[in-house]
């Protein structure tokens, strides 16, 4: 953890004379776990948590309010990590801020998010527990595929040239058989692979084509003629006459293909996954979402992330300092960040500067217990990215604290700008809700964020506010004081907030989309550049919750990134609406110190929407013309 002392950490605020112990790292008295009982109620009960400290750290944290106090141990459990065990004094209320009816000080029984598709779901363990938590209780069997993942997309690096199919099970059920060497099939073995002869090529072709006849999408093509090498895992490569190249699984279904300048991989229902062509770094995510990336020659980045929606970034100087500026564009707003940079395992990262610091009593009233919990209505009912995911994700409406509040508004933030990726997307909604052809790991249901998941965000965002008012008294220390590594700590959650394809442990490929939940497993060894996660909530079609899978920096920097942005922009909510709309005011003494603006640069004047619209059509086009450079027979010449 950051910092040596309570002064850089702890909030100051005493609310109507509440007294708060509060030990850094382990923040007090805002926590809740919410346990189901043998007859399925769901309780409230407060506890402090630890994200990611280590044993031995000597504390035991307190807190007290009105009739009721919380006090408690440190328990080690088998990673190492400690969590907080409470013992709670009669006298305090019983509530769950999972239930919208709920009124204040009442013990009431909230009922859990179902699960969508009529999918069964087992919530997650709070942290510390199970290294599987929310593991599927047969709502999201998968069966492994026999390709690696041929490209992983994540923050600002898309690797689309990796053809490698090392890493299968072995399992996998082949459409062919290779001739024996009395027949055509004779090969010559290069590395354990088994590059057939001509005759042995066009026998394990017709095969494999004729298993496609019965496709859809991409693989109902026919493959071209061309030399076969099978590999181990009995998926295989075939290399044309002219240079294309085809990477096929086992089942026959196409991996990936590489030609005439181009590349693209596919998953297994014969969507496209990946596109690099033409400068484009073009990803696909499980629901047709895509991300577009043009790397420019003046060094600056655009990124669209939907029909209408994306940034563009550049670097700039202001005041002495060099900044990576971004000017995004959604819903038809234009709006910019600013990030500051920093080295990290022998990389560059963007770090998210705030674009207002807060007086310290502010990022305390926020912090702490809000005393009786209050009702919040966040008219979202009529909003279509709220029915879109209606059993996925489910606002609490009771908030015992600004930290609760700010988890469902960075949620419901980060689902709508999801909703608006997958817009116009071009994928039929029933083809999409239809299992893939293919082997790789596959969610047959959605896993929700549950109430127990929530309340571990809200405990990290409360950490967070922890961090955000260290860095308001030392902006220049910012980055070391609340960027990645300092949340890289066991058991800490990621909310995705980008499309992207990544590999299991066991060399399997499947697909992340906006809103799913991840839990880092350990920290990153020294060097390395991604991290193993476990899935703790995903959507159908998504890797399944229970997988680990490995993640590029690059992209838990983006989501850390977003993450402190929409927890940014929840703190000017707060701010602005605090005694308004179901929200309670704030002493005067939090909020009568204006907000301090961040020094930096002017926004961007460039017309980003129309680079943005530009860009979309180049992504149509290369999209095109790779699936018909792949399939359609060159003219003899």
């Amino acid at each position: 953890m950051p910092g040596g002392g309570n002064n850089g950490f702890k909030p100051s605020y005493n609310p109507g004379g509440q007294s708060h112990s509060y030990t850094p790292g382990a923040p007090s008295g805002g926590g809740s776990s919410v346990p189901h009982s043998s007859s399925g109620t769901t309780n409230y009960i407060p506890h402090s948590y630890t994200p990611g400290s280590s044993a031995g750290n000597g504390f035991v944290p307190s807190h007290s309010s009105g009739g009721s106090s919380v006090s408690g141990e440190g328990v080690r459990n088998s990673n190492g990590v400690t969590t907080y065990t409470p013992h709670a004094s009669t006298g305090g209320s019983s509530y769950s801020p999972a239930n919208p009816a709920a009124t204040h000080g009442n013990t009431y029984t909230p009922v859990a998010p179902a699960a969508t598709h009529g999918g069964n779901y087992t919530p997650a363990a709070p942290s510390g527990g199970a290294s599987n938590p929310a593991a599927s209780t047969g709502s999201n069997t998968y069966v492994p595929h026999g390709s690696a993942a041929p490209y992983a997309a994540g923050g600002n690096t898309f690797n689309t040239h990796n053809n490698s199919t090392a890493g299968a099970t072995g399992s996998t059920h082949a459409v062919y058989s290779v001739p024996g060497s009395s027949g055509a099939g004779a090969g010559k073995p290069d590395a354990g692979n088994s590059t057939l002869t001509a005759a042995g090529s066009q026998s394990v072709l017709h095969q494999v084509n004729t298993a496609r006849g019965g496709m859809t999408g991409v693989n109902q093509h026919s493959i071209p003629p061309g030399q076969v090498a099978v590999h181990p895992d009995k998926s295989m490569t075939v290399t044309t006459a002219n240079g294309r190249n085809f990477n096929l699984r086992a089942n026959g279904t196409l991996a990936s293909y590489s030609g005439h300048g181009q590349s693209a991989t596919f998953r297994g229902d014969g969507h496209l996954a990946s596109v690099h062509a033409h400068g484009l770094d073009i990803a696909r995510g499980p629901h047709g979402e895509r991300t577009v990336i043009s790397e420019r020659p003046d060094h600056s980045r655009l990124v669209s992330t939907g029909a209408h929606s994306g940034y563009l970034q550049h670097s700039v100087d202001h005041h002495g300092h060099k900044y990576d500026q971004r000017t995004y564009v959604h819903g038809g707003h234009s709006y910019t960040h600013t990030y500051t940079n920093f080295r990290y395992h022998g990389r560059n990262y963007d770090d998210y500067r705030p674009h207002y610091y807060y007086d310290p009593l502010f990022y305390g009233w926020a912090y702490y217990p809000w005393g009786d919990p209050v009702l919040y209505e966040w008219g979202w009912a009529d909003a279509p990215w709220f029915g879109f995911y209606t059993g996925f994700f489910s606002p609490w409406g009771v908030y015992p604290s600004g930290a609760y509040w700010l988890t469902d508004f960075l949620l419901g933030q980060t689902l709508a700008a999801g909703y608006q990726m997958g817009a116009k997307s071009g994928y039929n909604a029933e083809e999409d809700a239809a299992p893939p052809e293919g082997d790789e790991p596959y969610a047959q249901a959605d896993t929700p964020i549950t109430p127990e998941i929530k309340q571990m965000i809200a405990e990290e965002v409360q950490q967070q506010l922890a961090y955000e008012n260290a860095a308001a008294a030392k902006p220049d220390d910012a980055p070391s004081l609340d960027g990645l590594p300092q949340v890289l700590t066991p058991d800490h959650l990621f909310v995705v907030n980008q499309v992207m394809d990544v590999s299991t442990t066991d060399g399997q490929q499947c697909g992340l989309s906006v809103g799913d939940v991840i839990k880092l497993v350990s920290k990153p060894a020294e060097e390395s550049v991604s991290a193993d996660l476990a899935v703790v909530s995903s959507r159908k079609g998504d890797c399944p919750a229970g997988l680990t899978v490995t993640v590029p920096l690059e992209a838990l920097q983006e989501m850390q990134n977003n993450f402190r942005a929409q927890l940014d922009s929840g703190l000017q909510t707060l701010h602005e609406q605090q005694g308004k709309s179901g929200l309670p005011g704030a002493p005067m003494s939090a909020i009568a110190p204006p907000p301090r603006p961040v020094d930096e640069p002017p926004a961007d004047n460039e017309n980003v929407q129309a680079q943005l619209d530009a860009q979309q059509q180049q992504a149509d086009q290369a999209e095109s013309s790779v699936t018909q450079s792949a399939f359609t027979t060159p003219k003899p010449q």
